[in-house]
């Protein structure tokens, strides 16, 4: 069975801003039926919940900010299961707390939210940026998050592009999370630089290299995300979406 594809709506955060609902509605339009929430623009889960219902979209994860788990990870997990989603995503640190000297209370942290999550038929993970692959400690935090925390509890929610401006191969980082990848950003790196990403297709990344090892490794969602050209955005996420199906009809995975 072929993995799944959403849209990670901070893709949309500026017409989020300024129409949540509508931008809802627009995402819809689209051809996108699963989304990644990064922020519920205001709304009590409950009345969310029935306007993504409504529009015929399935909230499938979300992204709650570190500190928000922290201080209150018994309403984050009952906002989850109203919205119906299967993943918990922290989608980063804060600054005083990217370091070697963190990993064993982060690893208690995200090993006891994982433990609350799968009470709560969730999944827990983690979001990596380009920092979390640079050498530390002769390693690299993500790794050291990976050996660190029970991999029944916590999930590495990889983004390609990342990976990729880090001058990581994103293929063997798969490969090495087997199992605990459920959910893959989907991020491409333009052509121009390493620093912009663009449309799915549209730029540097091996995708069928990528899928492959997905696949292996039991991805079940590519989460389509574009922070670049926001001017153009809900143009680029139908675009990302038409080269993404079309990748997966061509056996790609």
């Amino acid at each position: 069975m072929s993995a799944g594809i959403a849209l990670e709506l901070y893709t949309l955060r500026e017409q989020a801003s300024q129409d949540f609902v509508g931008m809802l509605r627009e995402v819809a339009a689209t051809g996108y039926d699963a989304v990644e929430f990064a922020g519920y623009g205001g709304l009590p889960a409950q009345e969310l919940r029935l306007i993504i219902d409504d529009l015929g979209l399935r909230a499938i994860s979300s992204h709650v900010g570190y500190k928000r788990f922290q201080e209150e990870p018994e309403r984050v997990i009952d906002e989850l299961q109203i919205l119906g989603c299967n993943y918990a995503v922290v989608p980063g640190l804060p600054q005083d707390l990217r370091n070697p000297e963190s990993v064993p209370a982060l690893s208690e942290s995200f090993n006891r939210w994982g433990e609350a999550c799968r009470a709560a038929d969730l999944r827990f993970g983690y979001h990596n940026h380009g920092w979390e692959l640079e050498p530390m400690a002769g390693s690299t935090m993500l790794e050291l998050l990976a050996k660190n925390t029970d991999p029944n509890l916590v999930d590495l929610q990889l983004d390609v592009f990342w990976a990729l401006s880090a001058g990581a191969d994103p293929i063997p980082i798969i490969q090495s999370l087997s199992g605990r990848i459920p959910t893959l950003h989907a991020k491409e790196m333009s052509l121009e630089s390493r620093e912009k990403d663009t449309t799915i297709g549209d730029g540097v990344t091996d995708w069928a290299g990528v899928m492959a090892a997905a696949r292996e490794a039991g991805t079940e969602w590519y989460i389509v995300e574009q922070e670049d050209d926001s001017a153009n955005a809900y143009r680029d996420i139908r675009r990302s979406l038409a080269n993404l199906r079309h990748l997966l009809e061509d056996g790609a995975v």
